[in-house]
């Protein structure tokens, strides 16, 4: 009970450090109206592929995905994780750039990017060198019961400003509309948020087992979130103020007046929030990267291979100026993020499949 807690928690808080920032931007981009349709499309794909990814794994008993296809061939292994592993590169470089980006946008304004970006990525290896994945995991639910109480205390006073008007049309009125966000690259960039939260699931059956039942039920929460990040911002400015916005949740959550906290800004309440669930994804990704080159690189002990990870992605950091050059990065990492959501969850599947009708022949 406790194991499927831990990996539920962790699947929540991991997919909450990403969906308030960028997502909401590149979803307003993506369409004027009926802004549920896009959430509600990408979260089928996002639920669809778990399914498909949680009944491979399912016929493998407690092997994870490298086990699983190296015990196929050392050749197909490499050939078809080598993506996994420059998808979770950019994912790390991605996320360390950006938010350094925000934190000095919010509350740090002098204080130096690289700075802030090193103690993004420092602190992530320093939790997986000294705890490793249980440890990770662990981690998630004393960091779930620290900050999501302030998070939702925080969207549940958003709400003081909204206008319901600003839900309408809640329907199009000419029904081809609905879907004209798929011929927007801003949505399949807004896709990021789905597809970076749930690979792990498979690189964990070797550590602990869980049950899939526990992933759908906290895929529902997840849902409920990625509505509220879109509509809060929406119901509060309308959806035309919010389009201009580079950060249209978060201009929301700072207009909010609470006269008796002692605090001025509440915004600082959920950015502290947001930091702590991105660098466990942060280290989550890490643990992944540094599981990937194991069966490659075995000599090599783990603190300096997850330092010299670390190394690498500071300096690609480094090597990005703007917040344009980050988005650039962002739409060339959507091929990678359609291989890592389709491709694999797929092979894993068929092998899964072959693997479970083989036994039942024998």
């Amino acid at each position: 009970m406790f194991k499927n807690l831990q990996v539920a928690v962790f699947y929540i808080i991991t997919h909450l450090g990403l969906v308030f920032f960028v997502y909401p931007t590149d979803v307003i981009a993506s369409t004027r109206e009926a802004h549920w349709a896009p959430v509600l499309v990408g979260f089928i794909i996002h639920i669809t592929v778990i399914f498909i990814y949680l009944k491979g794994l399912s016929y493998h008993g407690s092997q994870n995905i490298i086990q699983i296809l190296v015990n196929k061939s050392k050749i197909i292994a490499w050939l078809t994780l080598f993506p996994v592993f420059l998808y979770l590169t950019l994912v790390i470089v991605i996320t360390s750039r950006a938010y350094a980006e925000i934190i000095s946008i919010v509350i740090l304004a002098d204080t130096p990017i690289w700075i802030l970006m090193c103690l993004l990525l420092g602190i992530p290896v320093f939790m997986v060198i000294h705890g490793g994945i249980k440890a990770l995991l662990r981690a998630g639910i004393l960091l779930g019961i620290l900050f999501l109480p302030p998070m939702l205390f925080v969207m549940l006073s958003a709400f003081q400003n909204v206008d319901i008007y600003y839900l309408r049309p809640f329907i199009p009125k000419d029904p081809t509309k609905l879907f004209s966000f798929v011929t927007h690259l801003s949505y399949y960039k807004s896709l990021f948020a789905f597809a970076g939260g749930f690979i792990f699931l498979g690189f964990i059956p070797s550590v602990l087992t869980y049950k899939p039942k526990a992933i759908y039920l906290s895929s529902l929460v997840v849902f409920l979130f990625f509505l509220l990040s879109i509509y809060i911002p929406i119901l509060t400015l309308g959806e035309e103020t919010a389009r201009q916005l580079l950060f249209p949740f978060i201009f929301t959550v700072d207009t909010i007046e609470i006269n008796w906290l002692m605090f001025d800004r509440i915004t600082i309440f959920f950015l502290l929030s947001q930091i702590a669930f991105v660098m466990l994804f942060i280290a989550m990704t890490l643990w992944q990267i540094a599981c990937l080159m194991r069966t490659k690189v075995k000599k090599i002990p783990n603190p300096y291979l997850l330092a010299a990870i670390a190394l690498v992605v500071l300096l690609i950091c480094l090597c990005i100026p703007e917040w344009e050059d980050l988005e650039r990065l962002l739409k060339w990492n959507s091929f990678l993020r359609l291989y890592v959501s389709l491709v694999i969850p797929t092979v894993i599947f068929i092998m899964g499949y072959q693997h479970h009708r083989q036994v039942r022949e024998s």
